[in-house]
């Protein structure tokens, strides 16, 4: 199959969330953004994302559900003290008559009392992995689908293409047509003789070479073949329809340089412009 890369992935475990995201890039990218909680489960996660995509940048998201996870307080008794004390001493040297809060304590001085998510140290790849797979499973479908759209736009995209190569061949036997007679007629005028028959008829011929872009119709027919083929197989990498994009561009931006006809440039722009839609597309796949 042939997946975009882009896309969204979710799965909501006991505890935690996951959220993957796809992004274009040239390069393969995996960036996880962690909890500490996580850390433990980070190399395998890593290369369980890293072997599974192709191209393309893919952040993976972990939030933990802390407001409703289960609290483990500790206190320091022997801190309380000594800070009750020492600020005892503080309010009796500043004629403070008033009791010390003991709110004030646990406030104010660190690790008097500490709030911990029971069980943080927990989460290892062998309890991860199932919630991992789940998120990715439904990462790639949506970038299925996403994959199966662009495909789509470009099989039109290329039709398009096939219909204007059609368009310029006949444009171009009527130029041909017209090119020969408006040579031939400048020719005699120049020449105004009879024994000029088998002179004009070469010369013809070695101009009318220049404009030819037989050869230019026949590789964008077959370009357009192979592109066909890639995208009913969908077993295709962005990276080869992007190439072909480009030999399409190149070869109709010869066609532009040979024939100079309104008709004919009518079509070469409008298969420029849909070869770059192709590119823009293509470049979403992996």
């Amino acid at each position: 199959m042939s997946y975009s890369m882009t896309g969204w992935g979710t799965f909501r475990a006991q505890g935690y969330s996951i959220n993957l995201r796809g992004l274009n890039s040239k390069y393969k990218e995996v960036v996880l953004h962690l909890p500490s909680e996580f850390f433990a489960a980070e190399p395998y996660i890593y290369k369980f994302l890293n072997d599974k995509i192709n191209r393309g940048r893919i952040d993976l998201y972990v939030n933990l559900e802390k407001n409703n996870a289960a609290k483990k307080v500790e206190t320091d008794e022997k801190l309380f003290k000594s800070a009750y004390a020492a600020l005892k001493k503080l309010y009796k040297a500043a004629g403070i008559k008033q009791e010390v809060p003991a709110s004030l304590v646990i406030e104010r001085v660190e690790g008097v009392v500490r709030a911990e998510t029971a069980g943080s140290a927990s989460y290892t790849w062998e309890k991860v992995k199932p919630s991992i797979e789940g998120a990715f499973d439904d990462f790639m479908k949506m970038k299925e689908k996403e994959g199966a759209r662009l495909l789509a736009d470009i099989g039109k995209r290329a039709a398009f293409i096939e219909t204007e190569a059609q368009k310029i061949k006949k444009h171009f036997d009527t130029f041909k047509e017209e090119y020969i007679q408006k040579t031939r007629e400048r020719l005699v005028k120049i020449l105004e003789g009879k024994e000029a028959k088998s002179f004009l008829s070469l010369d013809v011929v070695e101009a009318l070479d220049k404009h030819n872009i037989t050869e230019e119709l026949v590789r964008i027919s077959s370009h357009i073949k192979q592109l066909e083929s890639f995208i009913s197989s969908k077993e295709v990498a962005g990276r080869k329809i992007d190439f072909l994009a480009q030999e399409l561009y190149r070869e109709v931006n010869t066609i532009a340089s040979k024939v100079s006809d309104p008709a004919v440039s009518h079509s070469v722009i409008g298969i420029k412009e849909t070869t770059e839609k192709i590119r823009e597309q293509a470049q979403n796949l992996e």
